[in-house]
């Protein structure tokens, strides 16, 4: 809700949490967007793969050369 509606973390309070089980999931479900996550096979992409060091004393805190910006 905080990302979809820019409320603020804080604001938030849950009301109440329910366990939906069994195949009929998608008729239990009231709104439209809830209902395509509840599918079956639905699948998230990675839209950004960020390459990170393997430890922290690989990571390096200043770069030896300024990256080319223009091609």
């Amino acid at each position: 809700m905080s990302g979809r509606h820019k409320a603020q973390t804080e604001s938030l309070i849950i009301v109440r949490t329910t366990v939906i089980k069994g195949k009929n999931m998608e008729k239990e479900v009231r709104r439209v967007y809830t209902r395509q996550l509840v599918k079956d096979g639905v699948r998230f992409p990675i839209l950004q793969r960020r390459l990170r060091p393997p430890t922290n004393s690989l990571k390096s805190t200043f770069k030896a050369s300024r990256p080319n910006l223009f091609c």
